[in-house]
């Protein structure tokens, strides 16, 4: 990996994350600058937190942007203890057999807690322009699993446990031609609907083709794949296709990260992360939340079902500002003020709710293709003070837990031994880079949906996207522990909740028994 920046003071470091703000926002960068009124967002936030983190060889928090927003202010946090350097991943062999990471060891614990009720599995696509050349495309994909050693990635049992089987193994791009009339979105999701087994390739990919329009289309094991690793691979295959001699390509492997996790994550450093979360968990039901009129107790994994949710651009921006009034991120936001309409819908007044995390602040892995996800839960008292103050308690300890995001949510909860605690969970979901990418085929690319599985972890998950400025997704809920009714119920709450925080966010809360 290029060694870090060395930083010999205030300036250096001023000048540093100068640079970088001006690449993420496209614009020129003052010293008294807000990060957040120049328009970034959380997205932005995370990759120049990433980005510093990369070039400086530092450990930067997912939420330093949020804590010092101006230019000067976030360039002084820098020089704090609590950023000091730390040991990177070091580039090595990328093939052969590798120790799986903390993320992996906790969906592998998940799996075989539920056995076959769920699937991991994740499916990414986007539209291409009907000109794009085919062999051009085949042979830019033909280069990618070298340049991302995480395609080609098995899981293979050894004696000292799971382990990652990284092998020379060509990827090639499947054709799909529906036949008949088959929309192309019902022929993506049918082609991505193929169950992908544990004991052969991790991942699929296809062109789905129909007379009006053409889809690339990814499907992979969640232990391989994340979000921002689809954003990824369509940058790279957009570059090479338009320059089929481009070099580059990530100096890491996700095989790196892995073995520096394995031993980063050890002895005082594992204790002081557990510890934290125990602390955490203390008092909370092992169960999860107790949904309205569900049985008790509810099984690991069960059948699932969904419904549409979305937020119009309007109240978007309104939230928005009221984000900024109280130095938050619009994702805190939505975060604090769905903990609350949990609590109106269930009765309850201690929340917990899990999230996603992108987890790419170690040094050098943000242009990393594979599984980083991470996840933390938020717990909080949803029965006292103001609309504003539940959001600023569910910010504390959303912001609290930035020093411990390493540990992987599922092996932190097996490592509790409360494995079914998290059952409610919310996201803001992004593919980042997608946005700026350069056309392909002469038009630019485009995110798509695909349909997710049939069954579900969580009892009820809610998952946003941003759009065109609006929000939209769905909740995805567990059939045999709720129904449509009530979630639809806790939809209605929901909007409810966010329109009266933008109205007035200093109302005061009152908590509804069911």
């Amino acid at each position: 990996m290029t060694p870090p920046i060395p930083l010999s003071g205030e300036g250096d470091v001023t000048e540093l994350v100068r640079g970088v703000w001006a690449s993420a926002l496209d614009r020129p960068v003052s010293m008294s600058d807000d990060f957040f009124e120049l328009g970034g967002d959380s997205l932005t936030a995370l990759a120049v937190a990433s980005a510093v983190a990369r070039v400086t060889g530092r450990m930067v928090p997912d939420g330093w942007l949020y804590r010092h927003p101006r230019l000067a202010d976030a360039a002084r946090a820098l020089l704090r203890p609590q950023f000091a350097a730390t040991d990177a991943p070091v580039a090595l062999e990328r093939l052969g057999r590798h120790p799986v990471s903390s993320q992996q060891e906790g969906l592998l614990s998940v799996i075989g807690h539920i056995g076959g009720s769920h699937r991991y599995q994740v499916a990414y696509a986007a539209a291409l322009g009907s000109s794009v050349d085919l062999g051009r495309l085949q042979a830019a994909w033909g280069r990618m699993p070298q340049r991302h050693p995480a395609l080609s990635t098995r899981l293979v049992r050894t004696a000292d446990g799971p382990a990652q089987d990284v092998r020379a193994a060509p990827l090639p791009l499947e054709l799909v031609a529906p036949s008949g009339q088959v929309p192309v979105g019902e022929a993506t999701d049918r082609w991505a609907s193929d169950a992908i087994p544990l004991d052969g390739p991790l991942v699929r990919v296809g062109l789905v083709q129909t007379a009006g329009e053409q889809q690339i289309v990814l499907a992979a094991h969640q232990l391989v794949m994340d979000p921002w690793s689809w954003g990824l691979l369509l940058a790279d295959l957009t570059a090479l296709y338009e320059n089929p001699d481009a070099g580059g390509g990530p100096e890491l492997a996700y095989s790196d990260y892995a073995r520096w996790q394995r031993t980063h994550l050890t002895g005082q450093v594992l204790d002081r992360h557990l510890d934290f979360w125990r602390d955490r968990a203390e008092g909370f039901p092992a169960a999860g939340l107790r949904l309205p009129g569900a049985p008790c107790p509810a099984g690991p994994a069960g059948p699932a079902a969904r419904l549409p949710v979305q937020v119009p651009g309007g109240l978007v921006g309104e939230l928005e500002e009221r984000a900024r009034a109280m130095g938050a991120s619009l994702f805190e936001v939505l975060l604090g003020v769905f903990h609350l309409a949990v609590g109106q819908w269930s009765g309850t007044d201690d929340v917990l709710v899990a999230s996603a995390t992108a987890s790419r602040t170690v040094p050098g892995v943000e242009d990393v293709v594979g599984f980083f996800v991470n996840g933390r839960f938020t717990r909080a008292c949803v029965a006292a003070g103001t609309v504003a103050d539940v959001v600023s308690r569910v910010r504390h300890s959303w912001r609290a837990a930035d020093d411990h995001r390493e540990l992987h949510l599922e092996k932190t909860l097996f490592d509790l031994g409360r494995p079914d605690m998290a059952n409610i969970k919310f996201s803001l979901n992004t593919v980042p880079g997608l946005a700026r990418l350069s056309a392909l085929g002469g038009r630019r690319l485009r995110a798509v949906p695909v349909a997710g599985t049939a069954s579900a972890r969580r009892h009820v998950s809610v998952g946003l996207t941003r759009t065109a400025g609006a929000l939209a997704g769905a909740v995805t809920y567990r059939t045999d522990v709720t129904d449509r009714a009530a979630v639809a119920a806790l939809i209605g709450v929901f909007d409810q909740t966010l329109r009266a925080f933008a109205a007035d966010p200093g109302q005061p809360v009152a908590l509804r028994r069911p």
